[in-house]
Protein backbone atom coordinates (compact mmCIF):
# COMPACT_ATOMS: atom_id res chain seq x y z
CA UNK A 1 0.00 0.00 0.00
CA UNK A 2 1.50 3.42 -0.93
CA UNK A 3 2.42 5.89 1.80
CA UNK A 4 -0.52 7.93 3.00
CA UNK A 5 -0.70 11.56 1.95
CA UNK A 6 -0.24 13.57 5.15
CA UNK A 7 -2.36 16.44 6.35
CA UNK A 8 -0.35 18.63 8.76
CA UNK A 9 -2.54 21.12 10.57
CA UNK A 10 -3.03 22.83 13.88
CA UNK A 11 -6.48 23.50 15.27
CA UNK A 12 -7.61 26.24 17.65
CA UNK A 13 -10.95 26.30 19.45
CA UNK A 14 -12.84 29.57 19.78
CA UNK A 15 -15.93 30.30 21.89
CA UNK A 16 -19.00 29.16 19.92
CA UNK A 17 -21.28 32.02 18.95
CA UNK A 18 -18.43 34.55 18.81
CA UNK A 19 -19.01 35.74 15.26
CA UNK A 20 -16.27 38.35 15.67
CA UNK A 21 -13.60 35.79 16.60
CA UNK A 22 -12.12 35.74 13.10
CA UNK A 23 -11.67 39.52 13.22
CA UNK A 24 -8.39 38.86 15.01
CA UNK A 25 -7.09 37.28 11.80
CA UNK A 26 -6.44 40.07 9.32
CA UNK A 27 -6.01 37.67 6.41
CA UNK A 28 -9.66 36.55 6.71
CA UNK A 29 -11.07 40.04 6.27
CA UNK A 30 -13.37 40.03 3.25
CA UNK A 31 -13.16 36.25 2.74
CA UNK A 32 -16.45 34.90 1.42
CA UNK A 33 -17.95 32.05 3.49
CA UNK A 34 -18.69 28.64 1.97
CA UNK A 35 -21.37 26.30 3.26
CA UNK A 36 -20.00 22.80 3.93
CA UNK A 37 -22.14 19.83 4.92
CA UNK A 38 -20.28 16.68 5.95
CA UNK A 39 -21.99 13.34 6.56
CA UNK A 40 -19.89 10.86 8.55
CA UNK A 41 -20.28 7.14 7.92
CA UNK A 42 -19.38 4.04 9.92
CA UNK A 43 -20.35 0.39 10.31
CA UNK A 44 -23.21 -0.54 12.67
CA UNK A 45 -20.61 -1.53 15.31
CA UNK A 46 -18.49 1.60 14.84
CA UNK A 47 -15.47 -0.26 13.44
CA UNK A 48 -13.86 2.82 11.89
CA UNK A 49 -14.29 4.86 15.03
CA UNK A 50 -12.71 2.16 17.20
CA UNK A 51 -9.73 2.08 14.82
CA UNK A 52 -9.26 5.85 15.13
CA UNK A 53 -10.54 6.54 11.62
CA UNK A 54 -13.20 8.87 10.26
CA UNK A 55 -14.98 8.63 6.89
CA UNK A 56 -17.03 11.52 5.54
CA UNK A 57 -18.66 12.73 2.37
CA UNK A 58 -18.61 16.53 2.20
CA UNK A 59 -20.86 18.61 -0.01
CA UNK A 60 -19.82 22.10 -1.07
CA UNK A 61 -22.17 23.74 -3.57
CA UNK A 62 -22.78 20.94 -6.12
CA UNK A 63 -19.57 18.97 -5.57
CA UNK A 64 -18.95 15.97 -3.31
CA UNK A 65 -15.63 14.81 -1.82
CA UNK A 66 -15.10 11.61 0.16
CA UNK A 67 -12.33 11.76 2.81
CA UNK A 68 -10.89 9.06 5.03
CA UNK A 69 -8.63 10.13 7.90
CA UNK A 70 -6.63 7.90 10.21
CA UNK A 71 -5.50 8.56 13.78
CA UNK A 72 -2.11 9.86 12.71
CA UNK A 73 0.33 10.70 15.49
CA UNK A 74 -2.48 11.63 17.86
CA UNK A 75 -1.77 15.32 17.55
CA UNK A 76 -1.66 17.26 14.28
CA UNK A 77 -0.39 14.97 11.51
CA UNK A 78 -2.89 12.53 10.00
CA UNK A 79 -3.13 10.28 6.97
CA UNK A 80 -5.76 11.57 4.55
CA UNK A 81 -7.26 9.92 1.43
CA UNK A 82 -9.59 12.05 -0.74
CA UNK A 83 -11.79 11.06 -3.69
CA UNK A 84 -14.16 13.20 -5.75
CA UNK A 85 -17.65 11.69 -6.05
CA UNK A 86 -20.67 12.20 -8.26
CA UNK A 87 -23.13 12.10 -5.37
CA UNK A 88 -23.60 11.90 -1.59
CA UNK A 89 -23.04 8.15 -1.15
CA UNK A 90 -19.56 6.86 -0.19
CA UNK A 91 -17.53 4.93 -2.73
CA UNK A 92 -16.73 1.63 -1.00
CA UNK A 93 -14.48 0.46 -3.80
CA UNK A 94 -11.99 3.28 -3.21
CA UNK A 95 -11.64 2.24 0.45
CA UNK A 96 -10.06 -1.07 -0.64
CA UNK A 97 -6.87 0.85 -1.36
CA UNK A 98 -6.70 2.46 2.10
CA UNK A 99 -6.04 1.20 5.68
CA UNK A 100 -9.82 1.05 6.15
CA UNK A 101 -9.87 -2.17 4.07
CA UNK A 102 -8.40 -4.30 6.87
CA UNK A 103 -10.89 -2.80 9.36
CA UNK A 104 -13.99 -3.20 7.23
CA UNK A 105 -13.27 -6.64 5.77
CA UNK A 106 -15.31 -8.00 2.87
CA UNK A 107 -18.84 -7.43 4.14
CA UNK A 108 -18.96 -3.65 4.16
CA UNK A 109 -22.14 -1.97 5.41
CA UNK A 110 -21.86 1.73 6.00
CA UNK A 111 -24.51 4.07 7.32
CA UNK A 112 -24.60 7.80 8.21
CA UNK A 113 -23.95 8.42 11.91
CA UNK A 114 -23.86 12.21 12.31
CA UNK A 115 -23.64 15.43 10.29
CA UNK A 116 -21.36 18.44 10.67
CA UNK A 117 -22.44 21.72 9.07
CA UNK A 118 -20.09 24.72 8.91
CA UNK A 119 -19.65 28.13 7.32
CA UNK A 120 -15.98 28.33 6.32
CA UNK A 121 -13.81 31.30 5.47
CA UNK A 122 -10.31 30.66 4.14
CA UNK A 123 -7.19 32.60 3.23
CA UNK A 124 -3.65 31.72 2.15
CA UNK A 125 -0.75 33.30 4.02
CA UNK A 126 3.03 33.07 4.00
CA UNK A 127 5.20 32.70 7.07
CA UNK A 128 8.79 32.91 5.88
CA UNK A 129 9.14 30.09 3.36
CA UNK A 130 6.01 28.31 4.63
CA UNK A 131 2.68 28.41 2.80
CA UNK A 132 -0.27 28.07 5.15
CA UNK A 133 -4.02 27.96 4.64
CA UNK A 134 -6.08 29.57 7.37
CA UNK A 135 -9.67 28.36 7.73
CA UNK A 136 -12.21 29.66 10.21
CA UNK A 137 -15.24 27.39 10.74
CA UNK A 138 -18.47 28.21 12.55
CA UNK A 139 -21.07 25.50 12.73
CA UNK A 140 -22.54 22.58 14.61
CA UNK A 141 -22.36 18.83 14.87
CA UNK A 142 -25.80 17.20 14.63
CA UNK A 143 -27.08 13.77 15.68
CA UNK A 144 -30.18 12.23 17.29
CA UNK A 145 -32.08 15.52 17.02
CA UNK A 146 -29.44 17.38 19.02
CA UNK A 147 -26.66 19.72 18.01
CA UNK A 148 -23.40 21.00 19.48
CA UNK A 149 -22.24 24.38 18.13
CA UNK A 150 -18.54 25.15 17.80
CA UNK A 151 -16.10 27.57 16.23
CA UNK A 152 -12.52 26.74 15.34
CA UNK A 153 -9.54 27.99 13.41
CA UNK A 154 -7.39 25.59 11.39
CA UNK A 155 -3.87 26.21 10.09
CA UNK A 156 -2.85 23.72 7.39
CA UNK A 157 0.70 23.56 6.08
CA UNK A 158 0.55 23.57 2.30
CA UNK A 159 4.27 23.84 1.64
CA UNK A 160 7.61 24.74 3.14
CA UNK A 161 9.15 24.06 6.57
CA UNK A 162 7.00 23.15 9.54
CA UNK A 163 8.51 25.86 11.76
CA UNK A 164 6.43 28.48 9.90
CA UNK A 165 3.27 26.76 11.14
CA UNK A 166 4.54 27.00 14.72
CA UNK A 167 5.55 30.64 14.38
CA UNK A 168 2.07 31.60 13.21
CA UNK A 169 0.47 29.47 15.95
CA UNK A 170 2.55 31.23 18.61
CA UNK A 171 1.22 34.63 17.51
CA UNK A 172 -2.36 33.39 17.39
CA UNK A 173 -2.16 32.23 21.01
CA UNK A 174 -2.17 35.93 21.94
CA UNK A 175 -4.90 36.90 19.45
CA UNK A 176 -8.62 36.61 20.14
CA UNK A 177 -9.68 33.64 22.25
CA UNK A 178 -8.02 30.91 20.21
CA UNK A 179 -6.88 27.89 22.25
CA UNK A 180 -4.91 24.98 20.81
CA UNK A 181 -7.24 22.02 20.42
CA UNK A 182 -6.97 18.41 19.25
CA UNK A 183 -10.75 17.78 19.21
CA UNK A 184 -11.78 16.85 15.68
CA UNK A 185 -15.15 17.49 14.09
CA UNK A 186 -15.60 13.72 14.01
CA UNK A 187 -15.14 13.54 17.79
CA UNK A 188 -17.73 16.26 18.29
CA UNK A 189 -20.22 14.39 16.15
CA UNK A 190 -19.50 11.03 17.74
CA UNK A 191 -20.01 12.48 21.24
CA UNK A 192 -23.56 13.42 20.18
CA UNK A 193 -24.34 10.22 18.28
CA UNK A 194 -23.02 7.92 21.01
CA UNK A 195 -22.68 9.92 24.23
CA UNK A 196 -19.76 8.78 26.41
CA UNK A 197 -20.20 7.67 30.02
CA UNK A 198 -17.96 10.55 31.10
CA UNK A 199 -17.16 13.83 29.38
CA UNK A 200 -13.66 13.76 30.88
CA UNK A 201 -10.83 12.62 28.60
CA UNK A 202 -8.64 9.85 29.99
CA UNK A 203 -5.08 9.23 28.88
CA UNK A 204 -4.74 6.99 25.83
CA UNK A 205 -1.31 5.30 25.79
CA UNK A 206 0.25 5.71 22.34
CA UNK A 207 1.75 2.69 20.57
CA UNK A 208 5.53 2.53 20.87
CA UNK A 209 7.50 0.64 18.21
CA UNK A 210 10.28 -1.75 19.27
CA UNK A 211 12.80 0.07 17.08
CA UNK A 212 11.89 3.52 18.42
CA UNK A 213 14.55 5.54 20.24
CA UNK A 214 13.99 7.35 23.54
CA UNK A 215 13.63 10.79 21.93
CA UNK A 216 10.92 9.69 19.51
CA UNK A 217 9.13 7.80 22.29
CA UNK A 218 9.15 10.88 24.51
CA UNK A 219 7.56 12.94 21.74
CA UNK A 220 4.86 10.34 21.16
CA UNK A 221 3.97 10.06 24.87
CA UNK A 222 4.23 13.79 25.55
CA UNK A 223 1.82 14.55 22.68
CA UNK A 224 -0.66 12.07 24.17
CA UNK A 225 -0.37 13.91 27.52
CA UNK A 226 -0.84 17.26 25.80
CA UNK A 227 -3.93 15.94 24.06
CA UNK A 228 -5.44 14.87 27.41
CA UNK A 229 -4.64 18.27 28.96
CA UNK A 230 -6.12 20.27 26.07
CA UNK A 231 -9.28 18.13 25.84
CA UNK A 232 -10.10 18.40 29.55
CA UNK A 233 -9.34 22.12 29.62
CA UNK A 234 -11.82 22.55 26.76
CA UNK A 235 -14.43 20.59 28.72
CA UNK A 236 -13.70 22.61 31.86
CA UNK A 237 -14.41 25.83 29.94
CA UNK A 238 -17.77 24.40 28.83
CA UNK A 239 -18.95 22.37 31.80
CA UNK A 240 -16.85 21.79 34.90
CA UNK A 241 -17.13 18.55 36.85
CA UNK A 242 -15.03 16.73 39.46
CA UNK A 243 -13.92 14.12 36.91
CA UNK A 244 -12.88 16.76 34.36
CA UNK A 245 -10.81 18.57 37.01
CA UNK A 246 -9.29 15.25 38.07
CA UNK A 247 -8.35 14.13 34.56
CA UNK A 248 -6.87 17.53 33.73
CA UNK A 249 -4.63 17.25 36.80
CA UNK A 250 -3.74 13.67 35.89
CA UNK A 251 -2.65 14.84 32.42
CA UNK A 252 -0.47 17.55 33.92
CA UNK A 253 1.09 15.28 36.54
CA UNK A 254 1.67 12.57 33.96
CA UNK A 255 3.52 15.01 31.69
CA UNK A 256 5.58 16.37 34.59
CA UNK A 257 6.48 12.81 35.60
CA UNK A 258 7.38 11.97 32.01
CA UNK A 259 9.75 14.93 31.85
CA UNK A 260 11.41 13.74 35.05
CA UNK A 261 11.82 10.22 33.66
CA UNK A 262 13.37 11.57 30.44
CA UNK A 263 15.35 14.40 32.05
CA UNK A 264 18.66 13.19 30.53
CA UNK A 265 17.00 13.26 27.11
CA UNK A 266 15.05 16.54 27.18
CA UNK A 267 17.06 18.88 29.43
CA UNK A 268 17.63 22.17 27.59
CA UNK A 269 17.47 25.93 28.13
CA UNK A 270 13.67 26.05 27.69
CA UNK A 271 12.83 23.24 30.09
CA UNK A 272 12.90 25.26 33.38
CA UNK A 273 10.27 27.66 32.05
CA UNK A 274 8.14 24.78 30.75
CA UNK A 275 8.28 23.03 34.14
CA UNK A 276 7.43 26.26 35.98
CA UNK A 277 4.34 26.82 33.84
CA UNK A 278 3.15 23.23 34.29
CA UNK A 279 3.58 23.60 38.05
CA UNK A 280 1.61 26.87 37.97
CA UNK A 281 -1.33 25.30 36.16
CA UNK A 282 -1.36 22.26 38.45
CA UNK A 283 -1.46 24.58 41.46
CA UNK A 284 -4.47 26.45 40.03
CA UNK A 285 -6.43 23.16 40.06
CA UNK A 286 -5.31 21.72 43.41
CA UNK A 287 -7.91 23.39 45.64
CA UNK A 288 -10.83 22.35 43.41
CA UNK A 289 -9.73 18.71 43.38
CA UNK A 290 -8.98 18.57 47.12
CA UNK A 291 -12.37 20.06 48.02
CA UNK A 292 -14.11 17.61 45.69
CA UNK A 293 -12.40 14.72 47.50
CA UNK A 294 -13.35 16.09 50.93
CA UNK A 295 -16.99 16.74 50.00
CA UNK A 296 -17.42 13.36 48.33
CA UNK A 297 -15.60 11.46 51.08
CA UNK A 298 -15.26 12.51 54.71
CA UNK A 299 -17.96 15.19 54.59
CA UNK A 300 -20.49 12.89 52.93
CA UNK A 301 -19.80 10.26 55.61
CA UNK A 302 -20.59 12.88 58.27
CA UNK A 303 -23.89 13.71 56.55
CA UNK A 304 -24.88 10.04 56.49
CA UNK A 305 -23.96 9.72 60.18
CA UNK A 306 -26.55 12.47 61.01
CA UNK A 307 -24.82 13.42 64.28
CA UNK A 308 -25.01 17.20 64.83
CA UNK A 309 -26.86 17.61 61.53
CA UNK A 310 -27.09 21.42 61.81
CA UNK A 311 -23.37 21.76 62.41
CA UNK A 312 -22.59 19.46 59.49
CA UNK A 313 -24.92 21.50 57.29
CA UNK A 314 -23.18 24.72 58.31
CA UNK A 315 -19.78 23.31 57.49
CA UNK A 316 -21.14 22.10 54.15
CA UNK A 317 -22.22 25.65 53.27
CA UNK A 318 -18.69 26.87 53.78
CA UNK A 319 -17.06 23.93 51.97
CA UNK A 320 -19.29 24.31 48.91
CA UNK A 321 -18.63 28.05 48.89
CA UNK A 322 -14.90 27.37 48.95
CA UNK A 323 -15.32 24.86 46.11
CA UNK A 324 -17.21 27.38 43.96
CA UNK A 325 -14.32 29.80 44.36
CA UNK A 326 -11.81 27.04 43.58
CA UNK A 327 -13.70 26.06 40.41
CA UNK A 328 -13.81 29.71 39.32
CA UNK A 329 -10.04 29.88 39.83
CA UNK A 330 -9.51 26.71 37.76
CA UNK A 331 -11.76 27.98 34.96
CA UNK A 332 -9.99 31.35 34.90
CA UNK A 333 -6.65 29.59 34.54
CA UNK A 334 -7.66 27.61 31.41
CA UNK A 335 -9.34 30.67 29.89
CA UNK A 336 -6.24 32.83 30.29
CA UNK A 337 -3.73 33.97 27.67
CA UNK A 338 -1.05 32.40 29.85
CA UNK A 339 -2.65 28.98 29.36
CA UNK A 340 -3.09 29.49 25.61
CA UNK A 341 0.60 30.30 25.26
CA UNK A 342 1.57 27.34 27.44
CA UNK A 343 -0.20 24.85 25.15
CA UNK A 344 1.50 26.19 22.03
CA UNK A 345 4.89 26.48 23.73
CA UNK A 346 4.59 22.88 24.91
CA UNK A 347 3.79 21.65 21.42
CA UNK A 348 6.70 23.56 19.88
CA UNK A 349 9.11 22.41 22.58
CA UNK A 350 8.04 18.76 22.29
CA UNK A 351 8.46 18.78 18.52
CA UNK A 352 11.39 21.12 17.89
CA UNK A 353 12.90 22.14 21.24
CA UNK A 354 16.70 22.52 21.55
CA UNK A 355 16.83 19.06 23.15
CA UNK A 356 15.94 17.46 19.79
CA UNK A 357 19.31 18.54 18.34
CA UNK A 358 21.50 18.46 21.45
CA UNK A 359 24.80 16.70 20.82
CA UNK A 360 25.44 16.25 24.55
CA UNK A 361 22.14 14.37 25.04
CA UNK A 362 22.40 12.39 21.79
CA UNK A 363 23.51 9.09 23.41
CA UNK A 364 20.48 9.12 25.76
CA UNK A 365 18.11 10.43 23.09
CA UNK A 366 19.10 7.64 20.67
CA UNK A 367 19.00 4.85 23.25
CA UNK A 368 16.48 2.11 22.24
CA UNK A 369 13.27 2.77 24.13
CA UNK A 370 13.01 -0.77 25.57
CA UNK A 371 16.44 -0.45 27.22
CA UNK A 372 15.63 3.06 28.40
CA UNK A 373 12.25 1.97 29.82
CA UNK A 374 13.66 -1.09 31.63
CA UNK A 375 16.26 1.05 33.37
CA UNK A 376 13.67 3.65 34.40
CA UNK A 377 11.15 1.09 35.66
CA UNK A 378 13.83 -0.73 37.63
CA UNK A 379 15.02 2.47 39.28
CA UNK A 380 11.55 3.63 40.28
CA UNK A 381 10.42 0.23 41.56
CA UNK A 382 13.56 -0.08 43.68
CA UNK A 383 13.04 3.34 45.23
CA UNK A 384 9.47 2.49 46.29
CA UNK A 385 10.51 -0.90 47.69
CA UNK A 386 13.28 0.66 49.82
CA UNK A 387 11.25 3.57 51.16
CA UNK A 388 8.18 1.41 51.73
CA UNK A 389 10.01 -0.77 54.27
CA UNK A 390 10.19 2.26 56.60
CA UNK A 391 6.58 3.34 56.13
CA UNK A 392 5.68 3.72 59.83
CA UNK A 393 8.68 5.99 60.39
CA UNK A 394 7.66 8.37 57.62
CA UNK A 395 5.95 11.65 58.50
CA UNK A 396 2.92 12.75 56.39
CA UNK A 397 5.10 14.74 53.99
CA UNK A 398 7.50 11.81 53.44
CA UNK A 399 4.53 9.46 53.04
CA UNK A 400 3.10 11.80 50.42
CA UNK A 401 6.42 11.75 48.53
CA UNK A 402 6.29 7.94 48.53
CA UNK A 403 2.79 8.14 47.07
CA UNK A 404 4.07 10.44 44.33
CA UNK A 405 6.78 7.92 43.50
CA UNK A 406 4.11 5.23 43.19
CA UNK A 407 2.16 7.48 40.81
CA UNK A 408 5.24 8.10 38.68
CA UNK A 409 5.89 4.37 38.41
CA UNK A 410 2.24 3.78 37.50
CA UNK A 411 2.45 6.37 34.72
CA UNK A 412 5.61 4.72 33.39
CA UNK A 413 4.07 1.24 33.55
CA UNK A 414 1.02 2.48 31.61
CA UNK A 415 3.08 3.57 28.61
CA UNK A 416 5.92 1.05 28.69
CA UNK A 417 3.92 -2.08 29.55
CA UNK A 418 3.36 -3.22 25.97
CA UNK A 419 7.06 -3.03 25.06
CA UNK A 420 8.07 -6.25 26.80
CA UNK A 421 5.46 -8.79 25.72
CA UNK A 422 4.46 -9.93 29.23
CA UNK A 423 0.87 -8.69 29.35
CA UNK A 424 -0.27 -10.91 32.24
CA UNK A 425 2.77 -10.09 34.34
CA UNK A 426 2.37 -6.37 33.61
CA UNK A 427 -1.29 -6.50 34.65
CA UNK A 428 -0.44 -8.16 37.98
CA UNK A 429 2.37 -5.68 38.63
CA UNK A 430 0.12 -2.66 37.95
CA UNK A 431 -2.63 -4.13 40.17
CA UNK A 432 -0.17 -4.46 43.08
CA UNK A 433 1.10 -0.94 42.45
CA UNK A 434 -2.46 0.42 42.35
CA UNK A 435 -3.12 -0.99 45.85
CA UNK A 436 -0.06 0.87 47.12
CA UNK A 437 -1.17 4.07 45.40
CA UNK A 438 -4.75 3.82 46.71
CA UNK A 439 -3.87 3.20 50.37
CA UNK A 440 -1.24 5.95 50.43
CA UNK A 441 -3.76 8.21 48.69
CA UNK A 442 -6.34 7.65 51.43
CA UNK A 443 -3.74 8.52 54.07
CA UNK A 444 -2.90 11.72 52.23
CA UNK A 445 -6.57 12.63 51.79
CA UNK A 446 -6.98 12.56 55.59
CA UNK A 447 -4.15 15.07 56.03
CA UNK A 448 -5.38 17.39 53.27
CA UNK A 449 -9.03 17.06 54.35
CA UNK A 450 -8.20 18.08 57.93
CA UNK A 451 -6.55 21.27 56.73
CA UNK A 452 -9.36 22.16 54.32
CA UNK A 453 -12.13 21.45 56.84
CA UNK A 454 -10.59 23.75 59.45
CA UNK A 455 -9.86 26.45 56.87
CA UNK A 456 -13.50 26.34 55.76
CA UNK A 457 -14.80 26.32 59.34
CA UNK A 458 -12.84 29.47 60.13
CA UNK A 459 -13.89 31.35 56.99
CA UNK A 460 -16.71 33.94 56.86
CA UNK A 461 -20.07 32.43 55.98
CA UNK A 462 -23.78 32.70 56.49
CA UNK A 463 -24.00 29.57 58.66
CA UNK A 464 -24.21 30.39 62.38
CA UNK A 465 -23.59 26.87 63.70
CA UNK A 466 -20.38 25.72 65.34
CA UNK A 467 -18.65 24.58 62.16
CA UNK A 468 -15.24 24.48 63.82
CA UNK A 469 -16.48 21.90 66.31
CA UNK A 470 -17.94 19.78 63.52
CA UNK A 471 -14.72 20.05 61.50
CA UNK A 472 -12.78 18.81 64.51
CA UNK A 473 -15.16 15.89 65.00
CA UNK A 474 -14.92 14.88 61.32
CA UNK A 475 -11.14 15.02 61.21
CA UNK A 476 -10.88 13.32 64.60
CA UNK A 477 -12.87 10.40 63.26
CA UNK A 478 -10.61 10.24 60.24
CA UNK A 479 -7.49 10.27 62.40
CA UNK A 480 -8.70 7.01 63.90
CA UNK A 481 -8.43 5.45 60.44
CA UNK A 482 -4.71 6.14 60.10
CA UNK A 483 -3.42 3.03 61.89
CA UNK A 484 -5.68 0.56 60.02
CA UNK A 485 -4.85 2.29 56.73
CA UNK A 486 -1.15 2.11 57.51
CA UNK A 487 -1.54 -1.64 58.11
CA UNK A 488 -3.20 -1.95 54.70
CA UNK A 489 -0.47 0.17 53.08
CA UNK A 490 2.25 -2.04 54.58
CA UNK A 491 0.51 -5.15 53.27
CA UNK A 492 0.15 -3.55 49.83
CA UNK A 493 3.84 -2.61 49.79
CA UNK A 494 4.82 -6.15 50.77
CA UNK A 495 2.71 -7.54 47.92
CA UNK A 496 4.26 -5.02 45.57
CA UNK A 497 7.77 -6.13 46.52
CA UNK A 498 6.74 -9.66 45.66
CA UNK A 499 5.32 -8.75 42.24
CA UNK A 500 7.48 -9.97 39.37
CA UNK A 501 8.84 -7.12 37.21
CA UNK A 502 7.39 -7.37 33.71
CA UNK A 503 10.42 -5.72 32.09
CA UNK A 504 12.91 -8.44 33.09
Amino acid sequence: MPDAPKEIELKFAAPAGRTDAAAAIEALAGAQPRELVSVYFDTPKGSLRRAGMALRVRRSADSFVQTLKDGGDGAFSRGEWETRLDGPEPDIGVLKHTPAARILGKAIRLAPVYVVEVRRRTADVSEGDSKIEIAFDEGAAKARGEEAPFAELELELKGGPQWGLYALARRLASAGDFTLSFTTKAERGHALARPPHSHARKFEPPPLADDMDAGAAFQRIALACLKQIAANAERLRRRASPEVIHQLRVGLRRLRSLITSFKKVVADARLPAIKAELKWLTGELDAARNLDVLLQGDYRAAVVDKTDAEGVKGLGVRLRGARRMAYARAAAAVESERFRKLLVDLLIWIETGPWTASEAAAPERKRPIARFAARELDKRAGKIARRGKKLRRLDPHQRHKLRIEAKKLRYAADVFGALFGHARRAKAFVAALKDVQDTLGELNDIVVGERLAHEAAGSPGRADTDSAFVAGRITGAQQARIDPLTDRAEAALKAFRGARPFWQ
